[in-house]
């Protein structure tokens, strides 16, 4: 267990201090910020609607469910339970903290890796999209999203790649049971 952990904190450390520079530490940040998502999110509800009328309602309902269940299990459940120091709260690791502020106690998972790869895989594969190289940028802007987390100092690599596990068993659970439920009554709304 201590050489997982020395492993660990050797990625951390190389990603947070020995591949800083300049273009990531403006770049990371940046990507890593909900609020400058928000066009995206935009953009995805016009899509959704102009592709698939009233139906993308459904499709909404179930992306934010994916959101909904990936922040509750892993910021309300696993964070409390496992209890993890973030390496921003650690003294000696003494982490490149490039947001100004270390955010919430607890570290593991990566609520941000687990919501974004929730939201990613749901979209793809509810396949929303039908071009390939739309859901793969998906999924490289869920990883990347992950990879800011490591890189601004606020997470620990098996942080993330618990948060990445997290969200991919929530998104294939939201397309294999919930899709199909919602679905349903969207159905019997119809009927109606």
């Amino acid at each position: 267990m201590d050489s997982l952990l020395q492993l660990d904190y050797s990625i951390f450390h190389f990603i947070n201090h020995t591949i800083s520079n300049s273009f990531l530490d403006v770049l990371l940040p940046f990507l890593r910020h909900a609020n400058n998502w928000i066009p995206l999110y935009i953009f995805l509800a016009i899509y959704l609607l102009y592709k698939y009328n009233i139906e993308a309602l459904k499709y909404i309902l179930y992306i934010v469910l994916a959101f909904a269940l990936a922040d509750y299990i892993s910021a309300g459940i696993i964070k409390p339970f496992v209890a993890r120091l973030r390496p921003c709260h650690s003294a000696y690791l003494q982490a490149n903290l490039l947001l100004g502020h270390c955010g919430g106690k607890w570290s593991f998972p990566s609520t941000h890796a687990t919501n974004h790869i929730a939201i990613a895989l749901s979209i793809v594969m509810a396949n929303i999209f039908t071009k390939r190289w739309i859901n793969l940028c998906w999924i490289i802007w869920a990883i990347a999203i992950g990879f800011a987390q490591i890189y601004v100092g606020v997470h620990f690599p098996s942080d993330v790649l618990a948060g990445i596990i997290l969200g991919s068993m929530i998104a294939f659970i939201n397309w294999k049971y919930i899709l199909p439920a919602i679905e349903k009554m969207y159905e019997r709304l119809l009927i109606r």
